[in-house]
């Protein structure tokens, strides 16, 4: 009896591996917590997970009135989503995950890219209209940016990250001006950008997301072209690393902020429903999270 009941209990997790590698489904943007533990989007099953960021075990599930989500962003005690296929935001308690609203416009019709600034304005990149659109914290429409100073126009923005005082936007995919531009966020809300750094070394098949490593670099990751490159902040033609995955589908990336974690670089990979763990000096994977 005890060899079948050993039997039955590898069985069982050996089911219950399967079932949770099947759980990433199409995941998109990746942030950390301050207590460092990984969000996801997973957004082909309309969730977004809390992750242990080592196990990949999953912490706490959200899935209140998402439709289909795409970018995660902490601020001022919430956390906003962006939902491509319900073209709107909805926010939640970062504490308590609670459900508390759902910021509409008529100017959102599939928004991809986020941020939101110190004051609780939401910046969205939406890519049905090649629009950057700012609201204010009620959701009312404060601008609408179709290309900075310069002229370059803002095509499939995927790319929304504020940093400090300035907002890195990104351009792409592969609509021949691929690359992630930085401007001050207040500029942005006057509706007159200047370009203060453009990042194109390797930013050329689609800019997907941003993070930063708290030692003054900057790290984007690229959809086609598989890679997640590393820049010093304000050098947008000198790399410092370059990643390659040998995969398209990079979705998310994010820095680990605590722990095991702190430095390494996550990217979520959609064409492979995984996010893969590298050493801030690249080489090979470190490990996967398939949950």
């Amino acid at each position: 009896m005890k060899f079948n009941s050993m039997i039955l209990a590898t069985l069982a997790l050996c089911l219950s591996l399967t079932a949770n590698a099947q759980q990433f489904n199409n995941p998109n943007g990746i942030v950390f917590d301050s207590s460092g533990n990984l969000w996801l989007a997973n957004s082909g099953a309309n969730q977004v997970l809390e992750l242990n960021p080592i196990t990949g075990k999953v912490l706490n599930t959200i899935t209140a009135h998402l439709n289909g989500p795409t970018r995660l962003v902490f601020a001022l005690g919430e956390l906003y989503v962006t939902n491509i296929s319900g073209d709107n935001v909805t926010v939640y308690n970062a504490k308590t995950l609670a459900y508390e609203r759902t910021i509409t416009n008529s100017s959102i019709q599939r928004p991809l890219a986020l941020a939101v600034d110190a004051y609780g304005d939401v910046y969205i990149g939406d890519n049905s209209t090649n629009n950057v659109i700012a609201l204010n914290i009620d959701g009312g429409l404060i601008e609408t940016l179709t290309q900075d100073e310069s002229g370059y126009e803002f095509i499939a923005p995927g790319v929304l990250t504020i940093y400090g005082t300035d907002i890195y936007a990104g351009f792409g995919p592969n609509v021949g001006e691929n690359a992630v531009i930085s401007y001050n966020v207040g500029e942005f809300l006057t509706g007159d950008p200047k370009e203060i750094t453009v990042y194109n070394d390797n930013v050329n098949t689609g800019p997907t997301a941003v993070a930063f490593d708290g030692k003054g670099d900057v790290w984007i990751s690229e959809y086609t072209s598989a890679t997640a490159v590393e820049y010093k902040i304000g050098q947008g033609t000198q790399p410092l690393v370059v990643i390659n995955n040998g995969t398209g589908g990079c979705e998310g990336i994010a820095v680990g902020n605590v722990g095991q974690s702190k430095g390494n670089i996550f990217v979520s990979i959609s064409s492979l429903n995984d996010i893969t763990v590298y050493s801030p000096t690249g080489g090979a994977p470190l490990y996967t999270l398939t949950n």
